[in-house]
This record gives C-alpha cells, structure tokens and sequence, in this order.
C-alpha cells in the first residue's frame, strides 16, 4: 500500500514538475533585451501596452491567487524545503515593491496609472530607478535558479518516504503557483520600470544619467 502511495505521489510530482517545465521560466523575466533608443511619443505607447496586460484579467487573476497562498509547513525534504522559503521570499518581496512602480511612473509622467492628474508627485532621482531594476534583475535571477531546481525534486521526494511524499504535494503546488505569477509579474515590473528611466531621461537630459 505504500509503495502504491509513494508511486502515486512521485506521480503527481512529476505531473507538477512537467507543468512547471512548460511554463518555461529558463529566461530571467526581468532581462529587457531591446535596447533601441525609443521617442517620448514610442515610449508613451509602450506604456499605453503594458498598462493594458496589467488590467487584463488573466494578470490580475494570478495576482490575486498567488496573494492568497499561503506557504506550506515543512516537509522535511530539505531542497523542497528551500525552494518553498525562496517562493515565500520572492513572493513577500514582490508585495512589498509593489506599490513603487505607480508612485514612480506618478513622478516621471505627472499621471497616475489611471491616467487621472498625479497631484503632489514627488520627482523621481534616476538612480532610485535603477535601483529599482536591479532588484527586479535579481529576483528574476532566483526565480530561474529555483525554476531549475523544482524540475529535480521529483527524484528527491520519491527518496523521501510516504508521510513527507505526502506533504510534498502541497509544497510542489504552491511552488509552481508562486513561479507563475511572479515569472509575470517581475516581467511587467522590469519592462515598465525601463520605460520609465527612458522616459525620465528624454524629458530631463541634463539629470538623467
């Protein structure tokens, strides 16, 4: 019977690693590869685009499903272990962030995302930005370094035994569900914060490095 379940497990491991394998996080998301020098009026189209996919239903869906997860307990495998605490991380440091893209794209373009007037805005110094995309940088680089390592813990829960096999599943699940919205959401953050030191640029070329 526990060879059954243990097969049964590994099974369903395997079945969330593959999906994860599908939705391809091999690429750090926060990596802008166009570096063609845009206008204001390119740049404000741009912005116009990824405003679009940030209201879209399916970004906002993932958004608030993977606010809702809650990190599993431990499951004694220790590298599942350790990639559950970095999805927690990632997760908690994308919450925390969140709130700087409106107050900056608020600073460079004098409107809210809404498109409404940004009343009091606070001008915006070029290396809080570049701060900024440094960071998204480097948790996309975590996020591809914990995508690769997800596709092994097949291997390690089927070695783990029945009771943490068991636990495992919640883990893989959470895992798989943070990584997805975090591969979009860094994505959105990164190419919109570029914009917006582009933009910062073009409009204040005497301050703008």
């Amino acid at each position: 019977m526990k060879k059954l379940l243990l097969t049964a497990v590994f099974a369903m491991s395997l079945c969330f690693a593959a999906n994860a394998q599908e939705e391809n996080v091999t690429e750090n998301p926060a990596e802008v590869t166009d570096n063609k020098t845009l206008s204001l009026d390119e740049l404000k189209a741009q912005r116009v685009a990824l405003l679009a996919l940030a209201k879209s239903e399916e970004f906002l869906e993932r958004i608030a499903k993977v606010d809702k997860l809650q990190a599993p307990k431990e499951t004694g495998i220790a590298g599942l272990d350790a990639l559950t605490t970095m999805a927690a991380k990632l997760v908690d440091q994308m919450k925390t962030t969140r709130g700087s893209i409106p107050q900056f794209y608020a600073s460079v373009t004098g409107q809210t995302m809404d498109g409404s007037p940004a009343a009091g805005a606070t001008p915006v110094q070029p290396d809080q930005l570049i701060a900024l995309s440094k960071m998204f940088v480097t948790m996309g680089v975590d996020l591809v370094k914990s995508s690769k390592e997800l596709l092994t813990m097949p291997g390690e829960i089927k070695s783990a035994g029945v009771m943490k096999a068991m636990k495992a599943l919640k883990s893989m699940a959470y895992i798989k569900n943070a990584f997805v919205a975090l591969k979009q959401e860094i994505s959105f953050n990164a190419k919109m914060t570029q914009n917006l030191i582009a933009t910062n640029k073009a409009l204040n070329p005497g301050k703008s490095k």
